[in-house]
């Protein structure tokens, strides 16, 4: 596992240097995912930044910009912990122009987002390092992971034991681990998804 682990450092770091808690796992199963039509569309930050998700075969296809107008495709999932909404993101392709087995050395990791949303305004809120570093530090054994050098802390638990870790800390705010509700960043719906037009015959 460390070794693996080590072969991903690199793919990894990029997740950490944006401020992001990687997971080898997902947090859903399958049969656990929801769909939610009003999230469809596209959404803005005040500072520019552009979030647009889709309906797709997976749950969503997700397209994150940000403000200096470069992007990157995920796949979506969207699902409920306690009535609360969480959507994890994985990354569709790791685009490089080297050959196939080079790719096959990054392992892309799935990140976690608690979604508030209401009808014309959103909130993602990702699971934040620094609060994560402060919990494992006080509670060790809260969450199975591994840290690796240069990287940080990489989750290797579970799909089962992320949710029970989420149920027990990620829903109480004293830990803050999807940050302080009060300096989440509220988006604007900026266009609703357009239904699929029925294709005509001539």
């Amino acid at each position: 596992m460390k070794k693996k682990l080590q072969i991903a450092a690199f793919y990894f770091l990029t997740i950490i240097l944006t401020g992001c808690v990687p997971s080898l796992h997902p947090l859903f199963t399958e049969d656990e995912k929801v769909f939610d039509a009003n999230l469809a569309g596209i959404w803005s930050t005040d500072s520019n930044e552009i979030w647009e998700f889709r309906k797709d075969a997976k749950g969503y296809e997700c397209i994150y910009i940000d403000k200096d107008g470069k992007s990157g495709k995920f796949t979506g999932t969207l699902g409920k912990i306690q009535d609360n909404a969480f959507m994890d993101i994985y990354p569709k392709e790791l685009y490089l122009n080297e050959n196939d087995f080079y790719k096959f050395h990054f392992v892309p990791a799935h990140t976690f987002l608690k979604v508030h949303l209401a009808k014309d305004s959103l909130e993602l809120r990702m699971l934040h390092p620094e609060s994560l570093d402060k919990l494992l530090k006080s509670e060790p054994n809260a969450i199975k992971y591994e840290r690796i050098e240069n990287v940080g802390n990489v989750l290797t638990a579970s799909t089962e034991e992320l949710k029970k870790f989420i149920r027990k800390y990620g829903l109480d705010e004293k830990y803050e681990l999807f940050g302080e509700a009060a300096e989440a960043e509220k988006m604007r719906r900026i266009q609703v998804e357009e239904p699929n037009q029925p294709k005509t015959q001539n």
